[in-house]
């Protein structure tokens, strides 16, 4: 779709630049057309009769470009908007109102051009998400450093990142140890530290070290190029509504007509008829629909909300269910000790540090997180002796003489060891909450036991309070038992969930849904939920950024770990859609009085094109309030 009045437009993706716009012919038409139409004014102003032909040139530069944008749409055999003002121009020429040509082509032309301008700011706004790009790349090859432009960096070379420096490219860390600011890709506010095998993202900013990292991704494969793109994408494509739009508008041109002709036969008086065309061209309606879904995706990618298209943006603030994923969503998605109980004498971080000494060379998550509760205290930990790791079951090792088991309860039972009546109470409890009980073991003694859950996000709460605000049904899917399902959900405040669900489940489910006539939306990690995202009418991917599955199946993606955004893009979607609603509104009201208007001699063609581009000005300008 064209933009209205204005004859070319960029291709779809990157748009326009503000350099570009200015200096394209529709531009330099309209400034030499604004220094004939001032001149005219000057000329009559002094009593020459040479204004009429300052008018005359004024309207001719001005509506050339006009006129060849009316012309190549003829020769595709379309009726563009376009026609409208081109056949006004034409006729008041003909009929020798120079001045109200002049007008009309000067005005419509360089509204047009501030119209593209008015999109390129919104398509700009971007800009604040797409941080500078470093040009080039210090890259390490054999024993030399050598900085090179970053076109030239090969998947595999070596590149090392300097304090205060941008990466150039995604890539994981085979040296050095930072805290790096990934703001800019996942919106995380706070520095996140990075050390060996650590992936690193092209724009994030090394703040405290040096890093050297092996490229894995370089250019437009990138996460934040395909982000770039994405989004770019998504600006250029179109909603429902808007198409609905661009249809009714292809109706004008023929209707402008008929009631132009209407008008002049039933006065006698051309420039009525004129006026009418010049009124009832449809920029407005045009306009402001696109303007709207640009800014407002422009909009969300500042928030770090990815929408991958216009249909998408329109579709959110229409869905009825939200079915959230458990783990690595509604959770962290990592196993964190909850609680430490002693059962004999002994302290709780003594307790912890006996634990996760025994799991010390432990490649469990379970074990993992043992160690990483320990190492967050501070705990110096023991070194193991006689490590044994028994699969599924526990890990047994010798610490300072004593033999120290920890894993799951029937495992120590079957080597003998009881646990207290008061340790089956404890036992019982943690495990109805949700929790993971791991008793520890000492000399043939059970000493505690270490609780361990994957814990609820802290915002998840205050999400499903926002959503269900907003008159959304919030439900949780999990592969988890009913125990751990319950546990989470009430913690969530979801009351509804469904458990021990495989992904055929899910799908399933969401399916049911959509056969009730739910618009239903689904929100996961992008790998294992994979069928349900693709299935919803809306697929959400949580924390996508550098997920190439989330990125690739999901109609949203949230770069960062926040599941406030999900409340937000639905407020932002509903707010879009109230824009482009009281535009179209706006924009029909406005024609319909200038009709009126224009038929009963209440306007001539000058205040027509004044009022026409008022319009359109003022709808765009509502539109771009979706940019705040």
């Amino acid at each position: 779709m064209t933009e209205c009045c204005v004859p070319s437009r960029p291709k779809a993706g990157r748009g326009a630049s503000y350099r570009e716009v200015l200096v394209s012919a529709e531009t330099v038409a309209t400034l030499i057309g604004s220094v004939f139409l001032a001149a005219g004014w000057g000329l009559v102003w002094m009593g020459s009769d040479l204004s009429r032909w300052s008018y005359l040139a004024a309207a001719l530069i001005a509506g050339a470009p006009i006129g060849k944008s009316c012309i190549d749409s003829l020769r595709a055999k379309r009726i563009s908007v376009e026609s409208l003002v081109a056949i006004a121009i034409t006729a008041s020429l003909l009929i020798g109102e120079y001045h109200a040509g002049a007008v009309v082509a000067v005005m419509l032309l360089g509204g047009g051009v501030l119209e593209q301008l008015t999109v390129t700011r919104t398509r700009q706004a971007l800009a604040s998400l797409l941080i500078k790009m470093p040009q080039t790349a210090l890259v390490r090859r054999g024993e030399t450093e050598r900085e090179v432009p970053v076109s030239e960096v090969a998947i595999g070379d070596r590149v090392v990142v300097r304090v205060g420096e941008r990466a150039p490219v995604d890539g994981t860390v085979i040296a050095g140890e930072s805290a790096v600011d990934e703001s800019p890709i996942t919106g995380e506010s706070l520095p996140v530290d990075k050390s060996v095998g650590d992936t690193v993202f092209a724009g994030s900013i090394n703040l405290s070290g040096v890093l050297e990292m092996t490229a894995e991704k370089i250019g437009g494969e990138t996460t934040l190029g395909r982000i770039v793109r994405l989004v770019e994408e998504a600006q250029a494509s179109q909603a429902p509504i808007q198409r609905l739009a661009d249809k009714y508008a292809q109706w004008y041109v023929p209707t402008a007509l008929t009631i132009a002709a209407i008008v002049w036969a039933l006065t006698g008086d051309i420039v009525r008829g004129i006026t009418v065309l010049i009124v009832f061209c449809p920029c407005a309606l045009v306009l402001a629909t696109p303007t709207a879904i640009v800014a407002s995706i422009g909009h969300a990618a500042r928030r770090v909300i990815l929408v991958k298209g216009g249909a998408f943006m329109e579709a959110i603030g229409q869905i009825h269910l939200v079915a959230f994923d458990k783990t690595g969503t509604l959770t962290v998605g990592k196993p964190q000790v909850t609680q430490v109980v002693p059962l004999d004498n002994i302290s709780p971080l003594e307790l912890l540090r006996l634990a996760a000494s025994a799991e010390r060379f432990s490649e469990h998550p379970l074990g993992q997180a043992i160690k990483r509760a320990a190492e967050s205290q501070g705990l110096p930990l023991l070194e193991p002796l006689g490590f044994r790791s028994f699969a599924g079951r526990g890990v047994e090792a010798q610490l300072n003489g004593a033999r120290v088991l920890i894993g799951r309860l029937s495992w120590l039972m079957g080597q003998g060891i009881t646990l207290s009546p008061e340790g089956q109470r404890l036992t019982a409890e943690l495990e109805a909450q949700g929790h993971t009980v791991l008793p520890i073991a000492v000399n043939g003694g059970i000493v505690g036991l270490i609780a361990v859950s994957d814990v609820l996000r802290p915002e998840a709460k205050q999400a499903v309070a926002r959503l269900k605000g907003q008159g959304i049904r919030v439900l949780m899917l999990t592969g988890d038992n009913e125990r751990v399902a319950n546990a989470i959900a009430a913690e969530a405040g979801i009351e509804e969930k469904h458990a021990n669900l495989l992904p055929e489940d899910k799908l399933r489910l969401v399916w049911g849904w959509q056969a009730q006539n739910l618009k239903v939306a689904f929100i996961g990690d992008g790998v294992n939920d994979a069928p349900a995202l693709t299935a919803a009418d809306i697929g959400i991917a949580m924390g996508a950024a550098g997920t190439d599955v989330a990125l690739e199946i999901s109609d949203v993606a949230f770069l960062s770990d926040d599941l406030t955004k999900m409340p937000e893009v639905v407020a932002l979607s509903r707010r879009t859609l109230s824009v482009i609603r009281q535009n179209i509104w706006f924009s029909v009201a406005v024609n319909i009085a200038s009709v009126i208007a224009a038929g009963m001699k209440w306007i001539d063609p000058v205040w027509g094109a004044f009022i026409h581009e008022g319009s359109a000005m003022a709808v765009i300008m509502n539109a771009m309030r979706l940019l705040r």
